[in-house]
């Protein structure tokens, strides 16, 4: 199956038990949050992938997803996602340098469409959060095209927060802003390594943010519209 423009999944197609599955697993996610809410309330998802390149419609692949939750404000280390996934591709000896996944670790592993329901599954209703979050959500929702169907998820991206917080920096790389928070970078460019690290930067974001009288999602959106010079409409959804 193949969409105009874009390369041909290099795997197997998923049987229509599970695009049926996800199909309706994604229409279950298209509940939106409250912006009214206490920020504390919610329940987040902070999430990452590594995949075999930047091009998710020109044939790289998710070699890996990590996601954990940030609950009553505090990041949940107890509750985390992580699974390799099998490409169906060889993966570049530069991102086996990068991230530390080999050829050897994804073979046999579950494919791309079982990974991506069990995300479902593990992050429900949540809000998804990622730095640069929309690129690892263009690779999902690549394949969910697969399946008739997209991610409907709310979600905030901590890179755009950042820019309201800093409108000064010049960097607002997930490393730049590790260091700026005295946050160790241990785990970095693996898939829940990076969702870690991002959870606990915007735990500290957050905790910024609310002595600016940021107290809801509604708030939120509200500051980032505020102190930015641009609004750039991919960071945030709800």
């Amino acid at each position: 199956m193949v969409f105009a423009g874009r390369c041909a999944y290099p795997g197997p197609p998923p049987d229509a038990e599970t695009v049926e599955l996800i199909r309706r697993q994604c229409l279950d996610k298209r509940k939106k949050p409250d912006p009214a809410q206490l920020l504390d309330d919610h329940c987040f998802v902070v999430l990452d992938t590594e995949t075999t390149g930047f091009a998710h419609r020109g044939g790289d692949e998710i070699i890996s997803v990590g996601a954990v939750k940030v609950e009553r404000g505090q990041v949940q280390a107890g509750k985390t996602f992580h699974r390799l996934v099998n490409p169906f591709r060889s993966i570049p000896p530069e991102v086996t340098s990068l991230t530390g996944i080999s050829q050897d670790m994804v073979e046999g592993r579950d494919d791309v469409f079982t990974v991506l329901s069990d995300f479902l599954e593990y992050a429900g209703d949540s809000v998804l959060i990622g730095h640069y979050v929309t690129f690892d959500m263009d690779f999902m929702n690549e394949k969910l095209r697969l399946c008739n169907s997209k991610l409907h998820s709310s979600y905030l991206d901590t890179c755009v927060i950042s820019k309201a917080v800093y409108p000064q920096r010049s960097s607002h790389s997930l490393d730049s802003l590790l260091k700026v928070h005295g946050i160790n970078a241990a785990g970095r460019h693996t898939a829940l390594g990076d969702a870690l690290l991002t959870a606990r930067l915007f735990e500290d974001l957050i905790r910024q943010v609310r002595h600016r009288g940021v107290y809801t999602l509604g708030d939120l959106h509200a500051f980032v519209q505020q102190h930015m010079d641009y609004y750039y409409q991919g960071g945030f959804s709800f």
